[in-house]
């Protein structure tokens, strides 16, 4: 048994869930996109159908499940469609590009029941995994470090035709497109935020984050260190290719260490990840791959859509990232701390 596949939006994403796809041997019946040059080549490529309309891709009832690979700008309008229409539905991070449309989203899950994934791929990487196996041997958790820096060039902070460096296209800068990931990989393993104090840098000539430095409060009663920025360092970090995120976490018994790789070299980058322990002055090191995380989060999805399973990174999980980073803003815009408070859950119909 498989399940018939729908992907909105042909960008370069797509070609992570395509290969996903294909080694989950899901079933592609259709590719939208309003480009209908790409649209046309990819259904060529996977021997599919092709739509520069996705309502038309919504409308086919063979279609059990939809891959939301759109720019940012669009996941609010593709996914709440996508929804209504009674898909399964794997959404590109962010889930929106404003707090409120992340609501909206949340809402609309509650009340159609609806199957719904946001994708946050780097928990399925062993390493990733093997950390938050590790943390109960710290004993007490209670200091951290949390960092994501990625290599992005001077010249296309100005460039007109980059989204990437418009809020309203992107919905933000780096706290959007790597923050987020980190923040996830936060949330899943340690819990959830209570309150957080923010200094958010805006580039120049611009309305998105430059860097930011926070200090994260947790509900198990620990203290994160956060930072995050684009610059252009372009041979810096651990593999020298401009890529430097890692996220620590500290107690009486030891220290583990995560190091992810550049996110979209799976097939041939390997994180690490290192557990320190007092007791024996010893440190462990962790490595398994190339690991495609990619084609690991699409066969999961597959899998559980299947078998009417729950989603393993829930719409709840996409919103408090969401929110996290608002917060973030907030605080530095008013140059105060901000309390989280926990989530209100919305009956199921």
């Amino acid at each position: 048994m498989s399940i018939n596949v729908g992907i909105i939006g042909g960008g370069s994403i797509a070609t992570h869930h395509i290969r996903g796809y294909r080694q989950a041997e899901a079933r592609v019946v259709m590719i939208a996109d309003a480009d209908e040059a790409i649209a046309r080549s990819l259904a060529a490529e996977l021997q599919c159908r092709w739509t520069a309309e996705y309502g038309e891709l919504l409308e086919n009832p063979d279609i059990q499940a939809v891959s939301v690979c759109v720019p940012n700008w669009l996941h609010y309008e593709v996914a709440a469609a996508a929804i209504q229409a009674g898909k399964a539905v794997l959404c590109e991070k962010p889930m929106s590009i404003s707090l409120e449309q992340a609501e909206a989203l949340r809402q609309m899950v509650y009340e159609h029941n609806t199957f719904f994934q946001v994708g946050y791929m780097k928990r399925y990487h062993p390493a990733m995994q093997r950390f938050c196996e590790w943390l109960p041997q710290l004993g007490s958790i209670e200091m951290g470090l949390l960092r994501c820096y990625q290599p992005f060039p001077n010249w296309l902070w100005t460039d007109p035709t980059s989204w990437f460096t418009q809020k309203r296209l992107s919905g933000g800068g780096p706290l959007v497109h790597g923050g987020s990931h980190m923040l996830d990989l936060l949330h899943w393993c340690l819990g959830d935020v209570v309150a957080v104090s923010a200094r958010v840098h805006m580039k120049a000539d611009t309305d998105v984050d430059w860097h930011t430095g926070a200090m994260l409060e947790m509900a198990n009663g620990s203290t994160i260190l956060f930072e995050c920025g684009w610059f252009e360092h372009s041979n810096h970090g651990p593999k020298q290719d401009g890529w430097d995120e890692l996220y620590q976490l500290r107690g009486p018994e030891g220290v583990a260490t995560l190091y992810p790789s550049f996110w979209d070299r799976p097939t041939t980058l390997v994180p690490t990840a290192e557990l320190y322990t007092e007791a024996t002055h010893s440190t462990q090191r962790f490595a398994e791959g190339p690991f495609d995380y990619f084609a690991a989060e699409i066969a999961d999805f597959v899998e559980r859509v299947e078998q009417n399973r729950d989603p393993s990174i829930t719409v709840d999980a996409g919103y408090k990232v969401d929110r996290l980073i608002q917060a973030m803003y907030l605080s530095s815009e008013r140059q105060q701390r901000i309390v989280l408070d926990p989530i209100d859950r919305y009956p199921m119909p």
